[in-house]
């Protein structure tokens, strides 16, 4: 099937390797949360040790993600999407051998570059084996599969917690899985042409100013999100006075609601109203956010309202930037990684000085800057609208 088919028709094979993959890397992803307090408790290391696995993984993540541009087009998505898929079985196999400072931070070198890797790649998949007409939604549904995968990770370490295992089986199981992936993504995914002179010329192409603040508002979002979602488990437990299972079933709570809205979103959001629904979440979550930390449990899963954000902005990547949508991805998941590198660190350090719930500020405070570079973002773009509106009529 040719590039301009799979862009008009879309491809299943695509489809399932995107959603499929962004459910085992929101699992596990977000297994590290649950884990954290467990690890600091049987390894005896401190907060900013447990910051630093966080940092390591992150900084790895940004390297890893900046090699998929040229190892895309060098090999294109069905080789990458293969290789990636089997090579982040690496942190199953060393979970179980951790047992002090240096094989924790190897261990999260290696899920960094898987979280990062298989991340990067499920959007692109995504986007390409969506139909053009309607891939907003394919996103929206996609990350769906986030939801999905990320409420399970609590809930499976919960299970562990019950039957008495040990905390690496929630890496081991998803080496399992991605074994079998791998095997699906070799039968479904369609071989593929050489790069056109088009794509060639569009890879050497800059992302412009509106590509660099598009990066910026990506990665201040999601470093605000995945602090709440990483360490509140570690403020519950910690100044709420909850066991680490009841803290994981608050997190899943969180997750269920970030499934939740986006499947709302994919069912009931439609173009005009993108723009209501990314400042309202975006402004109820600062305001959540804010009230867990000042100890109210309540409302740190209630800012799962955050749920319709990220697919909603990564379906504008495609439209805004159709010439050169992959570079632009995978720059907006390297400035994610950036920004998570330098959050981890802040808020290790920061709980270890001043406590976990003074550091767990930071989240509120990263939200609040991707609102207001949100705000002209959207502004820009309804004018742009208005001047394609007034040129055809």
């Amino acid at each position: 099937m040719s590039d301009t088919t799979t862009a008009e028709r879309g491809h299943f094979g695509y489809l399932f390797a995107g959603f499929s993959s962004l459910l085992i890397v929101a699992f596990i992803d977000n297994a590290r949360g649950p884990i954290l307090p467990v690890l600091l408790e049987t390894l005896r290391i401190p907060y900013e040790t447990a910051g630093l696995f966080l940092t390591v993984g992150a900084m790895t993540a940004v390297i890893a993600t900046l090699l998929l541009e040229p190892c895309l087009h060098r090999w294109g998505e069905r080789k990458v999407a293969i290789a990636t898929c089997w090579l982040s079985m690496t942190p199953g196999f060393l979970a179980p051998f951790v047992d002090g400072r240096w094989s924790l931070l190897l261990l999260g070198v290696l899920l960094g570059a898987a979280v990062a890797t298989i991340g990067s790649m499920c959007s692109i998949l995504t986007i390409k084996g969506s139909p053009t007409q309607n891939r907003g939604r394919y996103l929206s549904f996609q990350q769906v599969m986030y939801g999905v995968g990320s409420m399970t990770a609590p809930l499976a370490f919960r299970g562990l917690v019950a039957l008495e295992l040990p905390w690496w089986w929630l890496l081991t199981g998803s080496s399992a899985i991605l074994l079998l992936l791998g095997l699906a993504f070799v039968r479904m995914l369609p071989q593929e042409a050489p790069p056109t002179n088009e794509e060639t010329r569009s890879q050497k192409q800059g992302v412009g100013l509106s590509g660099v603040l598009m990066v910026l508002l990506f990665a201040l979002y999601v470093a605000g999100e995945v602090l709440a979602s990483m360490w509140m488990s570690s403020l519950m437990v910690a100044k709420h006075g909850k066991t680490p299972a009841e803290a994981a079933t608050l997190l899943s709570i969180f997750f269920v609601m970030m499934g939740l809205t986006r499947f709302l979103c994919f069912l009931f959001v439609r173009p005009r109203h993108e723009a209501v629904v990314l400042v309202g979440c975006v402004g109820l979550a600062i305001v959540f956010s804010f009230l867990g930390q000042q100890g109210y449990s309540w409302a740190l899963p209630a800012m799962g309202i955050l749920g319709p954000f990220f697919p909603l902005c990564m379906a504008r990547i495609s439209v805004q930037f159709p010439e050169n949508w992959k570079k632009i991805t995978i720059y907006v998941y390297g400035g994610i990684q950036t920004m998570l590198a330098i959050m981890h660190l802040s808020v290790g350090k920061l709980s270890d000085q001043i406590g976990i719930d003074r550091a767990f500020l930071l989240s509120p405070a990263f939200l609040l800057v991707a609102f207001f570079l949100l705000l002209p973002t959207l502004r820009r773009s309804r004018e742009t609208s208005g001047r394609e509106a007034g040129h055809a009529g």
